[in-house]
């Protein structure tokens, strides 16, 4: 080390201290290792950091383009957000799942499936497997990103029948954002909404009213699994 041992030792307990590195005696020596858990806080910390630093990037952008005239698209979108007692990474697992998902309820087949079933790939399907093994497309993956972020299309059209043109259908994204140990953030965000056209206020007054409704579902789920725990 190109510096004194005092000062090594200094560095190690600031290390400590915040929770990165663990030591344990060995004779007159110490031996230090690194903590996951410790990196693991600190690699969610930067997520958090440049998450909103892209939006606020954004959200710059978008103003800056509205001060010259630009034209920007206007997107419609219908949010709910939910926060589970779950670390990050065991609230994504759990919710790529889809044991959660209310099909008795949040369905497109007549009569209801039996479950639904999100392939884990970008170009996955997602989609709601009856009794008999019938299989009803919902849409497909489009990103990929755990534990932080997936993004699907939802291709369904007014009639609520499967849409075969993915580029008339809606999206929907969620982002899961640790707040704690165990506590995570799960945004659901549908978007996309004004490919519906004409029908698109239809669409939205049905997804403010009932869209929550498979994102309750998931966090009850996440509820039970941990009384259960």
């Amino acid at each position: 080390m190109p510096v004194g041992r005092s000062a090594v030792s200094m560095h190690l307990r600031a290390l400590k201290d915040a929770g990165l590195v663990a030591d344990r005696p060995v004779g007159n020596r110490r031996l230090y290792h690194l903590r996951r858990e410790g990196l693991r806080q600190l690699r969610d910390h930067f997520d958090w950091y440049w998450e909103r630093s892209l939006s606020a990037y954004g959200e710059a952008a978008e103003t800056r383009a509205r001060e010259q005239n630009m034209t920007i698209e206007q997107e419609v979108i219908v949010a709910k957000t939910e926060r589970v007692r779950a670390p990050l990474a065991v609230a994504f697992e759990v919710f790529i799942e889809q044991k959660w998902w209310p099909v008795r309820t949040h369905h497109l087949a007549e009569p209801p499936g039996r479950e639904v079933v999100l392939e884990p790939f970008v170009g996955g399907r997602w989609y709601e497997r009856a009794t008999d093994g019938t299989e009803t497309d919902w849409g497909t993956v489009l990103a990929w990103q755990p534990p932080y972020r997936l993004l699907l299309t939802w291709q369904v059209s007014p009639k609520w029948t499967y849409e075969e043109d993915p580029g008339r259908a809606s999206e929907i994204e969620v982002t899961f954002t640790p707040e704690g140990p165990h506590l995570t953030r799960v945004d659901f965000v549908h978007r996309r909404l004004e490919r519906y056209g004409r029908h698109t206020k239809q669409m939205r007054r049905i997804l403010e009213e009932k869209g929550g409704g498979p994102l309750r579902a998931f966090a009850k789920h996440i509820a039970k699994r941990r009384a259960e725990t």
